[in-house]
């Protein structure tokens, strides 16, 4: 007959068995999902823009004058290639980096992707240098000023504006105080977007902390001053306070932990706590700004998809998994948005 443990020892095999149990950090505050809601099939893009992208991949070489190849390799959704008509040229493009992005040594995001649509396809994206670390509401007002002015000189064609990381929360901060927005911006982009914020911003932070060998000497130490814009309760509030005023576009990033750059491993399994899909920064259906049309996920970590720390002089040690095309991925953006706002409005 089995005998019944004592309660010492039950004691002692409940307190082993709590002890085996992951516990996930605790959540101070109210937290509203149904603001980051499912895409619906009307604004899953996924397959269009995948075809854009894998046409658009054919043209593209790397650095080293190479093929990227096989296209599933960077993308969720790949489709078959298809011929490729010129880029419209009805709008005009402005571009935001992310957190810290002119602290960044020796690299600047898309920095290659642009000079190659300007190259190959005489599109210019104008590059935003907004303050690195400050606020998004203060990014927000100096990309306000920077379009109306570019506005006042020019009238005839909108922006279609691209943020990238906290980029994109400073692009929603920017609609928010601009005049008259729908008149001078036709549309914005996320990329990598710190949408519904992150659960890991001290993460953000400490990656931007002096002495990190990807940033520049003279790099400002107020990292903390943007902190505040990127934590999830201050961007679920802003979502739920400023829906926006235009059409957007979102793509995400996902990527495994042995494609991630062993600077962001750490921060990728923290993230593993609540979501596998996932670029070592962001959750990406956090990702994803609501009512935008979604552009699918691109398979790079936050900093790959991005950053082309491989074509640097001297790559950091650190970031060990950045070989992206993110010359096809920007161009692919900027031929599937400008031909879909295109075909939804008044031919001129």
């Amino acid at each position: 007959m089995l005998k019944r443990p004592s309660v010492h020892l039950a004691a002692a095999l409940a307190a082993a068995l709590a002890a085996c149990v992951v516990r996930t950090p605790p959540v101070t505050y109210s937290i509203m999902p149904a603001v980051l809601g499912p895409v619906d099939a009307d604004h899953n893009r996924a397959k269009d823009f995948a075809r854009v992208f894998c046409s658009t991949l054919t043209h593209v070489k790397d650095r080293d004058g190479r093929s990227w190849g096989d296209c599933a390799r960077y993308l969720e959704m790949p489709q078959t290639a298809e011929p490729q008509t010129a880029i419209s040229t009805r709008y005009r493009f402005l571009f935001v980096p992310g957190f810290g992005g002119d602290c960044l040594r020796d690299v600047r995001a898309f920095a290659s992707s642009i000079a190659h649509l300007k190259d190959a396809h005489q599109i210019d994206v104008d590059y935003f240098s907004v303050a690195p670390f400050a606020s998004s509401e203060e990014n927000g007002k100096s990309i306000a000023r920077q379009i109306d002015t570019l506005w006042t000189a020019d009238r005839t064609r909108r922006f279609v504006v691209i943020g990238y990381s906290k980029g994109a929360a400073d692009i929603l901060d920017a609609l928010r105080v601009l005049d008259e927005p729908t008149t001078k911006v036709a549309a914005i982009v996320t990329v990598a977007g710190v949408i519904g914020g992150t659960w890991v911003p001290e993460d953000f932070v400490a990656l931007m902390q002096a002495g990190q060998p990807w940033l520049a000497a003279a790099c400002p130490g107020n990292v903390q001053d943007g902190m505040h814009s990127l934590m999830r309760e201050v961007r679920q509030s802003f979502l739920r306070q400023n829906p926006t005023p235009v059409p957007a576009y979102s793509v995400v990033g996902e990527t495994t932990i042995d494609e991630t750059s062993a600077a962001l491993r750490p921060s990728w399994n923290r993230l593993a706590v609540y979501a596998k899909e996932q670029d070592g920064q962001m959750i990406a259906w956090e990702a994803v700004l609501p009512g935008a049309k979604y552009l699918g996920a691109a398979r790079a970590d936050h900093w790959s998809i991005a950053l082309p720390f491989e074509e640097s002089p001297q790559p950091p040690k650190g970031i060990n998994r950045n070989h992206f095309p993110r010359d096809a991925l920007l161009e692919a953006i900027v031929r599937y948005v400008s031909g879909d706002l295109a075909a939804s409005e008044p031919a001129k």
